[in-house]
């Protein structure tokens, strides 16, 4: 039993496979930033192809339903429910955020005075955030993260950050728990986004927990409008700029 595991909501796209073992037998991991809709496919390709494994061998195939980007996620998902569809297997959904806990690095740190936390920028001081044991998955300010960090973990834990949130409000972050004392650590660039890997292991608990889904019930989790359509029904943005046609 294999499944098949797609990530397209971060900077970089990735597939895995993983076995009924929980290990993970392959990994593809694209080297362009954003360039999910040319790779996707061909790095899925070649890792089965690599692999010897034949499509009839996989069970299901897990995505990442975001948060994250919006066109990545609509890619990614799209995907998803085509192969399922054509190979007649079903579905897993898979957060971005709690997914992080499934990282090795996460593993390996998690502990009592450790809370790890993913941070995914949504611009304007907005993140889709989520803080293990303490802040649930949703869309938040950097300033709830902050207030968090502070008021109720304060100085008896520390923060491990995960997420591209890191990249927009790394600076804010570092003034703010620096000045109130609070431990905290980023993970490096190479472990920080998200990835098929723990996409795949996530996939597998909900399989075996029969949280299985037809192709066409997995669905995008967006969280929040794209900034386009909040403009378009704030009449902010015109729908053409086009000369009128006589």
């Amino acid at each position: 039993m294999y499944i098949l595991a797609i990530e397209t909501t971060g900077p970089f796209g990735s597939v895995a496979l993983i076995n009924e073992k929980n290990i993970i037998l392959g990994h593809e991991s694209s080297k362009d930033h954003m360039n999910h809709l040319k790779d996707l496919m061909p790095m899925t390709d070649r890792m089965l192809r690599d692999l010897g494994v034949d499509k009839a061998e996989i069970s299901a195939i897990a995505c990442d339903v975001g948060p994250g980007s919006f066109t990545g996620i609509r890619i990614g998902v799209s995907t998803a429910r085509a192969l399922a569809q054509v190979w007649d297997i079903p579905c897993l959904a898979v957060s971005s955020l709690s997914s992080a806990l499934l990282k090795d690095s996460a593993i390996d740190k998690k502990d009592d005075n450790t809370a790890i936390t993913v941070i995914l920028n949504a611009r304007r001081r907005q993140v889709y955030g989520f803080m293990d044991g303490y802040l649930e998955e949703g869309p938040w300010l950097i300033d709830d993260i902050l207030r968090i960090a502070k008021d109720e973990i304060g100085r008896g834990k520390k923060l491990v950050f995960y997420g591209d949130g890191i990249d927009a409000y790394g600076e804010i972050i570092r003034t703010e728990l620096d000045e109130a004392g609070v431990a905290y650590e980023f993970a490096p660039e190479e472990d920080r986004y998200q990835d098929a890997v723990e996409i795949a292991r996530c996939g597998l608990r909900a399989y075996e927990s029969g949280e299985t889904l037809a192709y066409h019930e997995l669905l995008p989790e967006y969280m929040r409008e794209a900034e386009a359509e909040q403009k378009l029904k704030a009449g902010e943005l015109p729908i053409s700029r086009l000369p009128k046609q006589e």
